[in-house]
């Protein structure tokens, strides 16, 4: 007979949970890697496709203009009479892009920091787990609800998901997975009197990337320090926010005291009241899937309270907060100026992703406790003699296991055969010729209700991948031909702005966060 040591059984516990973790981060991050259609990532090409379009001029006026001047912002004189480069857009995704442009063409490389806040976001939240010491499963769980995520679709413009990724919000997607690690990162340093540096400097990069994300990264270091009664926590956590403060005033400052140069894209403050509800607004899924994940967060939430779990219980508050800041922010924000209060809404809806997670765990405990209960009430009745009550379930290594498999597959199937890019699976023919989507024994007919891949494939077979390219260079060549004429010189392209207003996406550089 072989002995089993207590090391040997805790050695044994944390690589069962380490396989747990890698399975779940690997396969979620390898299905968003096929969505966003990998081949065309690395295809020399240049992207567009919405407002991603736009976003190609920028790094290359800053690699070949600015950097060379040792300046991070300046003006160009093209657009008319000229626009300011980086004093109302965040520069850091851009200079991510020049690293990478170093070793990799440009169009690749944009593409690549395009996609590394989508990627990045549910290694971050199991980090982000890890660190604010959830116990195993949830760190898995709250990366399947990054996923449900950056996977939902009823939102294209405000920020976060893959949809709004592909509009050519990249850098609030980057700034996210970087506040989510941020606030990890945080919430550890209270813990152990540490990390002072690496949260400041998690804090001021994510700032940088984003200035709405900069809202809800600064705001949610407050919420967690205003939930520590510690003076000790206070002291730590202070000169943090105030050195992340310091680091980002370079760029922040200009962007707050110059808000009045802002472009104004004049969106109406939302609802609109034509046809539109803040309930359309906090509840944009269909009617069973809200009921289900409001229903389940409440579950969470009200969990988290119950059981003092802080980290849940800062992200119900935070949701709180956020739904609040969504019916303040109507009118904008005073001395930050410009926001569109929808853009509040990425916030709030990824918060009640996670504390769904939380209520689905409590739900499944409750559920496996009453069993047990009602198992051994039926042994006394049996039996009459006394039993021993089973100790509860979230202690158990094997329950744990199996709510992390089952909850992350249902979720992720439902992901994943509706977008059918499963990783491992592939089209298959039945034998009355139709053709369906499968892994393993499971299949489904082959279809894609979801939009975001097709929208990636979009923007990713660029200019060049469209059928019109060769008559668009044509054009393009013919007019530089034309400015470089001296007989003729450089004459408008466009109607001016005033005939045709300020939205002409893809054409007007737009100075917005």
């Amino acid at each position: 007979l072989r002995h089993v040591s207590p090391r040997d059984v805790i050695y044994l516990e944390r690589r069962t949970k380490l396989a747990i973790a890698a399975g779940v981060i690997i396969f979620t991050t390898l299905m968003l890697f096929f969505t966003l259609q990998p081949a065309l990532i690395f295809r020399n090409n240049t992207p567009t496709g919405g407002d991603m379009g736009a976003h190609v001029y920028g790094p290359a006026y800053l690699r070949d203009h600015l950097l060379t001047s040792f300046r991070l912002t300046g003006w160009s004189n093209d657009w008319y009479s000229g626009l300011p480069i980086y004093r109302f857009y965040m520069v850091v995704p851009a200079l991510f892009i020049l690293a990478l442009d170093v070793f990799l063409p440009y169009g690749i490389a944009l593409k690549l920091v395009a996609v590394a806040g989508i990627l990045a976001l549910p290694l971050v939240t199991w980090l982000f787990a890890k660190l604010a010491r959830l116990a195993f499963p949830m760190p898995e769980l709250l990366v399947v609800a990054s996923t449900l995520f950056l996977y939902d679709e009823s939102f294209t413009i405000y920020g976060g998901n893959i949809a709004s990724t592909m509009a050519g919000e990249f850098s609030f997607s980057i700034a996210l997975a970087l506040t989510i690690l941020a606030f990890g990162v945080f919430i550890r340093g209270l813990e152990t009197n540490s990390n002072r540096i690496a949260s400041a400097v998690l804090l001021a990069i994510a700032a940088l990337c984003h200035g709405i994300v900069l809202l809800f990264a600064f705001l949610g270091f407050l919420l967690i320090l205003a939930m520590h009664r510690d003076p000790a926590k206070w002291k730590f956590g202070l000169p943090v926010i105030g050195t992340a403060v310091l680091l980002s005033a370079f760029w922040v400052l200009p962007f707050v005291l110059n808000h009045a140069y802002m472009t104004d894209m004049k969106y109406e403050p939302q609802p609109t009241g034509y046809g539109e509800s803040f309930i359309d607004m906090f509840f944009p899924l269909h009617t069973i899937f809200d009921v289900i994940i409001t229903g389940f967060a409440l579950v969470g939430f009200v969990s988290a309270l119950w059981w003092r779990n802080f980290v849940a219980s800062w992200m119900g508050i935070y949701t709180v907060v956020l739904a609040i800041g969504v019916f303040v922010a109507r009118e904008s924000l005073p001395i930050i100026g410009l926001l569109w209060n929808p853009r509040i809404l990425p916030f709030f809806y990824l918060l009640r992703y996670m504390l769904m997670m939380f209520g689905i765990y409590e739900v499944i405990v409750a559920v496996a406790r009453f069993v047990s209960l009602e198992r051994t009430a039926a042994r006394v009745a049996r039996t009459g003699e006394v039993q021993t009550l089973a100790p509860s379930p979230r202690s158990r290594l094997s329950f744990n296991v199996t709510t992390a498999i089952v909850v992350s597959l249902i979720c992720v199937s439902v992901i994943g055969f509706r977008f059918q890019e499963l990783p491992f699976a592939g089209i298959r023919t039945a034998a009355d010729g139709s053709e369906r989507y499968g892994i393993g024994p499971f299949s489904v007919p082959r279809s894609n209700d979801g939009f975001v891949d097709g929208w990636a494939r979009w923007n990713f077979t660029g200019y060049e991948g469209k059928n019109a390219y060769g008559e668009y260079r044509a054009l393009v060549e013919t007019m530089k031909q034309i400015g470089e004429d001296p007989r003729y010189g450089c004459g408008r392209a466009l109607w001016p702005a005033r005939t045709w207003g300020s939205l002409l996406h893809g054409f007007h550089s737009r100075s917005r966060a």
